[in-house]
């Protein structure tokens, strides 16, 4: 007999390569000669900007930037005073799997900023920086459909339906959001904008044909002097952003992840028309998308022969990964001593750290920071250390691919002995569920025993889970045989019937 298995391709991205490590860097700055030597350090802040990333055989190399801003108080002056640096973030994996023309992503996450004052016009800024970094192959993956061949008529086959979720594209996007705030009403005009961050806020995700239609905003905190005074005062703003992105395939039911990076940002202070004091705001995006779809198609499970004996081969396939993501917020509150004692709060800073998943919970340390005018007219600030959990368990069979924190509320207010600081921190956890089947990936005819005479009818009781294609397979039958003798139809239960089974003629 000469039969062959029928092999359909779908086209799909395999990651070969995933990897994310701690990253930690360090660089002075020189406090500029125009301003007063620094007395004490009061805060630091970063934003992680992604700059380049590369590919070769066997490794991938991820560059970036941590913009830093310190907060200091003055020698010999009033109010605060804020420098900035930027800090090199160079990061180098051994990437087994992964070729020139593997697809990379990679994202960076600032873990924390601490800056350390070595003399009066000299700042060391450390960060650490937490790189991550996946390769994807582009290949297929084949499917056994049936067989063919002069032989293939003379052999029973079964099919099942099968739901394939391939990554079937790995794009990326660079856009330019640029904006002009004013102030809202009631805040004192712009004299010197002293400290702010940028966060990307991600929004939603969804497909027009082969387009993926994905927006977010920008949120902008800000600290500055008021014009011709040392009051300090704080600003929020937001920009809100929608592009599309094409990945030359049409979708079916995708499920796209969207991460965003800022690669530069440009903030500074201007003045409208009229005199009117604000922001101008230049953010410099790059969004890369991992995008899986749905395919729906049938696979040879199993065959026999009433004819011959078969060799059958089979081969495991992974159907890819059916994702489910899922926000769990955490909240926490700490009283922060601070001596001497506060008058009025200026802001309060909070930082969320690379969150990790383990034994059912999510969690990630947090870095808190009051910034506060204090009874005798001195700026000072008191920060903390925390760390906040939030219980989370996946559903069975999945596992959790991937866990990120932002700190989503910081407020503060003054108690007895210190100021009462309270977060909220969002946790996007990422699970997935990947599961198998077992298809035929080859069948030869081999030569069998001579076959002894059987009954050309047999009687049986079917037992719980006998179905017409196990019947058939065991009594040397058809499903559609047995069907016929005993006027069944499709979706009856067999368990406990008797049944006459016909022999099938070879």
């Amino acid at each position: 007999m000469v039969i062959t298995v029928k092999r359909s391709g779908i086209a799909r991205c395999e990651k070969v390569f995933e990897y994310s490590m701690p990253v930690e860097e360090a660089a002075e700055t020189v406090v500029p000669d125009t301003m007063p030597d620094a007395a004490g350090i009061l805060f630091a802040c970063g934003t992680a900007l992604l700059r380049g990333k590369d590919v070769q055989e066997g490794s991938v190399s991820v560059s970036g930037a941590v913009k830093a801003i310190v907060l200091y108080t003055p020698e010999g002056a009033e109010g605060i005073r804020s420098v900035e640096t930027e800090i090199a973030v160079n990061a180098q994996f051994d990437a087994p799997g992964a070729t020139a023309e593997s697809l990379v992503t990679a994202s960076l996450s600032l873990s924390s900023v601490d800056a350390k004052l070595l003399n009066p016009r000299k700042i060391l800024v450390r960060c650490v920086v937490n790189v991550c970094a996946a390769c994807y192959e582009a290949g297929e993956t084949y499917i056994s459909t049936g067989l063919e061949g002069e032989d293939a008529g003379r052999v029973e086959t079964l099919t099942e339906p099968v739901t394939l979720c391939p990554v079937v594209c790995v794009k990326e996007k660079t856009f330019v959001v640029s904006d002009e705030y004013r102030l809202q009403p009631g805040l004192l005009p712009i004299g010197e904008l002293l400290w702010h961050r940028a966060e990307l806020v991600p929004g939603t995700v969804r497909n027009v044909g082969s387009r993926i239609v994905f927006s977010g905003s920008v949120r902008l905190d800000a600290l500055y002097r008021a014009e011709g005074s040392e009051e300090l005062c704080s600003a929020s703003f937001e920009s809100e952003y929608s592009q599309m992105l094409d990945t030359d395939a049409e979708l079916n039911s995708p499920d796209c992840a969207v991460c965003s990076m800022l690669t530069a940002e440009y903030i500074e202070p201007i003045a409208f028309t009229g005199g009117e004091r604000g922001i101008s705001a230049e953010y410099h995006i790059v969004s890369q998308c991992v995008c899986s779809d749905s395919i729906h198609g049938e696979y040879l499970a199993d065959c026999y022969s009433n004819a011959c004996g078969l060799q059958v081969a089979r081969s495991n396939v992974e159907t890819g990964c059916s994702r489910r993501r899922s926000t769990q917020r955490a909240a926490v509150s700490e009283v922060l001593d601070a001596s001497p004692g506060p008058v009025s709060v200026i802001k309060a800073f909070c930082r969320a750290g690379t969150a990790e998943y383990e034994e059912g919970a999510v969690r990630c340390p947090l870095a808190v920071t009051a910034l506060y005018l204090a009874s005798d007219g001195m700026v000072y600030s008191v920060s903390r250390r925390l760390s906040v959990r939030a219980e989370f368990q996946p559903a069975e069979g999945e596992r959790v691919e991937s866990a990120t924190a932002r700190c989503c509320e910081c407020s503060s207010n003054i108690v007895q002995g210190g100021i009462e600081l309270r977060a909220a921190v969002d946790f996007e956890v990422e699970s997935a569920c990947a599961e198998r089947f077992s298809q035929i990936e080859s069948v030869e005819c081999v030569e069998c025993d001579s076959t002894p005479e059987r009954p050309s009818v047999v009687v049986i009781r079917a037992k719980e889970g006998d179905t017409l294609w196990l019947l058939g397979k065991r009594y040397h039958s058809t499903a559609a045989m047995i069907a016929g003798q005993n006027g069944l139809e499709g979706g009856e239960k067999l368990a406990g019937r008797v049944l006459l089974i016909p022999r099938a003629h070879n």
